[in-house]
């Protein structure tokens, strides 16, 4: 079974990471090295079985940016065993990262760092590789030299003891920072700039009376280089006057500057297709009034301002009905009908037998398959505009069979087409549902097309 990683691994894994980035971040002119000696007081993890003790330190660092140093770190300590028969000395050397959160006069860092640690106690010495993190002050006491104090957290991968794969150690340090080589040399002083001559400008414009080919300007105007007011699109009219600064160039316009509208319909006359618009009629963008439906009707005189495209509509821009059916002309599939006669939803007058062809049943019951929903729900279409009409459903079967069960069924079928309609909110007064069995046949019932026809259910007008 695989074993977790400890605290100590994924320092060891992270660290190079962390050590890789100030070296990508460095900047081209760092400042010079500085050596760090330090004090430590090192902690020592319980299971060490030893004393709290002194240690030493050294790092050689370098700055490498504004954020991040980058150190060479000797350490050494002797922690003496508990029981006084023996010691612990330790020598150590790593490399630090130092991530400065921020400099100046109290600047304050968080470091990394990885490395190899040698222990020896009497009689054994071990080489082990080490890891700490930690967070840190600096404090300047002179010019040069800044006053340096940590905790760290040192991660020991040293396993003498049964069941510990590491010692955790905390160290506190304390020292100096002091640089050496060349000091940077101090910025030059800046000099003082020159008096500046003072050139009149005798409207206060920003353009000198030498350059300025509009002395007179108004206080307060825009000018341009010449010191003359601006017209931005090139006008006629100062910016100062205009309330169109961006018009077109070449474009007609008012004493304000702005496109003429002789209409007044909010279409510049230079984009005007329809320049004589009635007044307040509401436009499309080429200044000709809207014709939502494009049905040639506009919106102001359409009172039907939704008809579909490409149908032929009246002066008040509605779908004709020829017949006066109440069938519109686009549906009318029988537009010439007589006066007052009873049409269906196609403009048709009505059968006085109608045999639903599209109405099927499951084989064997009364059950209606999904697809006789369109068919029937034309009816009750029909049987709503036409609430006076009453109806007798009657059901078919073919021959084949006892007579008894095919009148039955015919009948169950009529009464399922009933309840359809009244589940549908035809009321139940309108209808009658009858079953024939196979009486009246109207095909032949030797063939099978023929009995497929004799298995029907027929709708007969009883009253308009």
């Amino acid at each position: 079974m695989e074993q977790p990683q400890s605290p100590l691994s994924r320092l060891l894994i992270c660290a190079p990471l962390l050590l890789s980035a100030p070296l990508s971040l460095a900047v081209a002119e760092p400042s010079g090295p500085y050596v760090a000696p330090m004090l430590s007081y090192i902690q020592a993890d319980s299971d060490r079985n030893a004393d709290n003790g002194f240690g030493i330190q050294a790092a050689l660092g370098q700055q490498l940016s504004k954020r991040w140093n980058l150190e060479l770190n000797f350490n050494f300590d002797i922690l003496d065993f508990e029981n006084g028969n023996g010691e612990y000395k330790q020598a150590g050397l790593q490399l630090d990262a130092l991530y400065f959160f921020k400099r100046g006069e109290l600047s304050v860092y968080g470091l990394v760092g990885v490395g190899m640690l040698s222990t020896a106690i009497p009689g054994d010495t071990e080489n082990n590789p080490s890891a700490n993190i930690g967070l840190g002050l600096m404090y300047p006491i002179s010019d040069s030299v800044q006053l340096r104090g940590e905790v760290r957290y040192r991660a020991d991968s040293e396993d003498r003891i049964a069941g510990e794969s590491r010692f955790d150690d905390l160290l506190v340090n304390l020292g100096v920072v002091i640089p050496f080589g060349e000091k940077p040399k101090p910025a030059p002083k800046p000099q003082p700039a020159p008096a500046p001559v003072v050139a009149l400008d005798s409207d206060d414009d920003g353009i000198t009376d030498n350059k300025d080919q509009c002395p007179d300007t108004t206080q307060g105007r825009l000018v341009d280089a010449n010191g003359c007011e601006m017209d931005s699109d090139n006008d006629g009219i100062v910016d100062a006057l205009d309330r169109c600064s961006d018009t077109p160039a070449d474009r007609s316009i008012d004493q304000y500057g702005c496109e003429k509208d002789h209409d007044l319909d909010g279409i510049v006359d230079a984009l005007d297709q329809c320049p004589n618009t009635t007044p307040d009629r509401t436009v499309n963008p080429q200044g000709c009034e809207n014709d939502s439906d494009n049905d040639g009707i506009v919106d102001a005189l359409d009172q039907c301002d939704n008809t579909a495209e490409g149908i032929a509509v009246d002066a008040q821009g509605c779908i004709a009905d020829r017949d006066g059916d109440g069938i519109l002309n686009n549906v009318d599939q029988c537009p010439d009908s007589a006066v007052d006669a009873k049409v269906d939803e196609s403009g048709c007058k009505l059968a006085e037998i109608i045999i639903l062809k599209g109405v099927n049943f499951k084989t064997g019951s009364a059950y209606l398959t999904s697809d006789s929903d369109v068919e029937l729900n034309q009816i009750v279409e029909t049987m709503i505009n036409y609430p006076t009409l009453i109806i007798k459903v009657s059901g078919y079967s073919d021959n084949r069979g006892p007579e008894n069960f095919n009148q039955h069924l015919s009948k169950k079928r009529a009464q399922a087409v009933v309840l359809f309609l009244t589940d549908r909110g035809i009321s139940e007064e309108r209808l009658q549902a009858h079953g024939y069995g196979s009486a009246n046949p109207i095909a032949d019932n030797n063939t099978a097309s023929g009995r497929k026809e004799n298995r029907r259910v027929e709708l007969h007008i009883l009253k308009r």
